[in-house]
């Protein structure tokens, strides 16, 4: 399966936690028709509490053999075109496509998981002529009992497929995470913890990383 990952940039009186609004219904209906249409096995939209006028879509995709075919006859361009005239949207909406690891559909840390109340969303930019991705990711390893001890209910890591611009200008490849806690504070608790204290060096020493983002977004399942 591949998640598809969407970056929409709203206008400041947008509010996706309202289901009654103008664009949270242009945005449920592009999401059913993708889950009617591309066979999408989830679909999940929500906002940054920290940015408010930056939001997210995930759909899942490509799950059989068929659906599969679906997804990889469709282009970033043809999948974000709905998008394109969305009320309320200020800017083009881009879109990455990411394959999660450990297991390939993240859905958990998006809130399939009963007790997950908000999902960080981190992207990692790197440059796009990195050639060697072991290195990053040994130290990403590092930090995975550390998570295990914390009180994360979900967490799923992958590389973006294609490479994107990054908010200084510059073309990247994409690290994204997902992870999914009970509310904010749950991870406020690990940020205070000495065990996350002692260990975030891991993450913080990647000297290739470009540009960190990191979200709190409550999603809604379609």
């Amino acid at each position: 399966m591949i998640t598809e990952v969407t970056i929409l940039q709203l206008q400041a009186d947008c509010d996706l936690q309202n289901p009654d609004s103008t664009v949270c219904k242009a945005i449920r209906d592009i999401l059913s028709r993708k889950l009617h249409e591309e066979n999408a096995s989830f679909a999940y939209y929500g906002q940054s509490m920290e940015q408010p006028r930056t939001a997210f879509t995930f759909v899942g995709l490509g799950v059989s053999g068929e659906e599969q075919q679906v997804a990889k006859s469709l282009t970033i361009e043809d999948s974000i075109a709905p998008f394109q005239n969305l009320p309320g949207a200020e800017k083009r909406a881009t879109a990455i496509r990411v394959h999660f690891q450990p297991a390939s559909d993240p859905s958990p840390a998006l809130g399939k998981h009963a007790s997950v109340g908000i999902t960080e969303v981190v992207f990692y930019h790197f440059l796009s002529d990195l050639t060697s991705k072991e290195g990053i990711m040994q130290s990403v390893d590092k930090m995975r009992p550390v998570l295990a001890r914390s009180e994360v209910l979900a967490s799923f890591d992958g590389w973006a497929t294609e490479v994107t611009a990054n908010g200084m200008g510059e073309k990247s490849q994409v690290l994204v995470n997902v992870l999914g806690w009970v509310d904010v504070d749950a991870h406020k608790r690990f940020q205070d913890s000495d065990d996350f204290k002692q260990n975030i060096h891991h993450l913080t020493d990647i000297q290739e990383v470009r540009l960190l983002e990191l979200h709190h977004v409550k999603l809604h399942a379609v």
